[in-house]
């Protein structure tokens, strides 16, 4: 964000983690945009300039993803009609997003329907400018020194994820080995990235669940066990501490519906 304004580590990180409370509490991942709203509150940056940057580190994380998908190719289950269509999907949205924004932002693709008839009214002019604000933020890694460190840390996020899994497979007595971890991780990623219910609720324990079973022949009840634990622990303590952050902040789930 420094390109647009330069924000202190610690209002950045009590954003994410109001980010992270508002997806346990509201439905199909809303938590980003208050997310958006707690970053953006009070400073130069729009809410819109915020949510595109949260939306371009989401693309980041499905291309970490997919790069963990390429290395298990070789020892993933592709028999497996449900697995096999999830993988492929997620990656073709993943290639497609990546793909939509470079030719959009070479092209200039915004540049050239600004003038259409459909962003002639009010509401398409409020509409062109939300996008228009979106993609300044979705593109703010090309004006920034530090897209290198940005991928690492990425990196380095994604490398504490799958050590968490591993700990928490070993907790509940299973073994995959490292590639069957990287292969549940990517499951896991697809699952959660589903918009559903608040918090993933169901959604996620059912696909956990059933990979474990389906995939690696886990017993269904050693299987039902790592799921909740592995949602319990990565629920429970970002909402609580995502709450405090939330109350300290004074935002306002009302507040978000005057985003502009």
């Amino acid at each position: 964000m420094n390109p647009v304004e330069v924000i202190p580590l610690h209002p950045l990180f009590g954003a994410t983690l109001v980010g992270y409370f508002g997806n346990g509490i509201l439905a199909f991942r809303l938590g980003e945009l208050l997310r958006a709203y707690a970053v953006a509150k009070g400073r130069q940056i729009t809410v819109m300039q915020a949510f595109g940057t949260v939306i371009l580190e989401r693309i980041l994380d499905l291309v970490i993803v997919v790069f963990i998908f390429a290395l298990t190719i070789p020892w993933f289950p592709f028999e497996d009609d449900y697995t096999r269509f999830g993988a492929f999907v997620f990656t073709g949205i993943t290639v497609f997003l990546i793909v939509l924004i470079f030719f959009t932002v070479h092209f200039n693709w915004l540049g050239k329907i600004e003038y259409m008839a459909i962003f002639n009214s009010h509401y398409g002019q409020k509409l062109f400018s939300a996008v228009n604000r979106i993609f300044e933020g979705l593109t703010i890694i090309k004006k920034t020194n530090h897209a290198g460190l940005i991928i690492l840390s990425s990196l380095v996020l994604w490398g504490f994820y799958y050590c968490s899994t591993m700990i928490v497979l070993d907790a509940c007595g299973l073994s995959l080995g490292f590639v069957g971890t990287g292969i549940l991780l990517v499951l896991g990623s697809i699952v959660i990235g589903i918009p559903a219910l608040p918090g993933s609720a169901g959604t996620y324990d059912a696909g956990i669940k059933y990979s474990l079973i389906m995939v690696f022949n886990i017993s269904s009840d050693k299987a039902l066990t790592y799921a909740i634990v592995s949602h319990a622990i990565s629920y429970f303590p970002l909402v609580l501490v995502g709450a405090v952050y939330f109350m300290l902040g004074n935002v306002s789930l009302k507040e978000v519906k005057t985003i502009q």
